[in-house]
């Protein structure tokens, strides 16, 4: 269906039904789905045939909604929470929502998104939060997801498919990228993937944010072991 009004109003109603949208974001094409309707969140882990650990990520249509759903540690203020959303990037919190455990794979954290534009946040506008992951087959691709992609990957799984048209970017750098994602759930922040919000930008806002991967491995091993415990 192509994008406009009549997709937003037909995307409203699927996503009320517990059914299964595909529709692009600012840096690709994305599946969702009714983040408090469990039986739909299993459909997508079912679609995209996902078995390893891969949480869904909320997207929202006001960051003046992100209390409801996370805790955001104070040294995110309500400046600095300005200078990430609306934006490219997703930051992980602990949730503070009881969303199906399958969404988070049991993990206490969430990623937020908020882009502001295409149409996936056109539908969050009109719906309200929606769960959401890349729409193609899990381990099939990088962070880009194209419009063949999903509607070959996902298209036979999804109740509707939003044609937005090829995915494009404001600058050449931007191929081939996704959001950025940072997770604020350490005493410092890490860089998890770097993506289209700039790590530079990021280093401005918070001079101690770790960059390797390696690090970030570390912390996360180190926190389960003391779930574990």
């Amino acid at each position: 269906m192509p994008a406009g009004p009549a997709a937003v109003a037909e995307a409203v109603k699927v996503l009320k039904d517990g059914g299964l949208v595909i529709a692009p974001s600012a840096t690709h094409y994305g599946v969702f789905c009714d983040p408090e309707n469990a039986d739909a969140v299993a459909r997508v882990f079912e679609a995209k045939r996902r078995t390893k650990f891969g949480p869904l990520t909320l997207a929202i249509p006001d960051p003046a909604e992100i209390g409801r759903y996370v805790k955001v540690p104070d040294f995110v203020d309500d400046a600095i929470l300005g200078k990430l959303l609306p934006g490219l990037i997703t930051p992980i919190f602990f949730k503070n929502h009881p969303f199906p455990e399958q969404m988070t794979m049991g993990a206490p954290t969430i990623g937020i998104m908020c882009h502001g534009r295409r149409p996936q946040y056109e539908i969050t506008q009109e719906f309200g939060p929606i769960a959401l992951t890349s729409a193609n087959l899990s381990g099939a691709g990088g962070a880009l997801v194209t419009r063949e992609q999903a509607l070959e990957d996902l298209g036979s799984s999804v109740d509707l498919f939003v044609d937005g048209g090829p995915v494009t970017w404001d600058d050449a750098a931007g191929q081939d990228q996704g959001n950025t994602v940072a997770d604020f759930t350490f005493d410092v922040p890490y860089l998890v993937r770097a993506g289209r919000f700039p790590t530079q930008d990021l280093l401005e806002i918070f001079p101690d944010l770790v960059t390797d991967p390696a690090e970030y491995k570390k912390a996360l091993t180190g926190r389960m072991g003391q779930v574990r415990t």
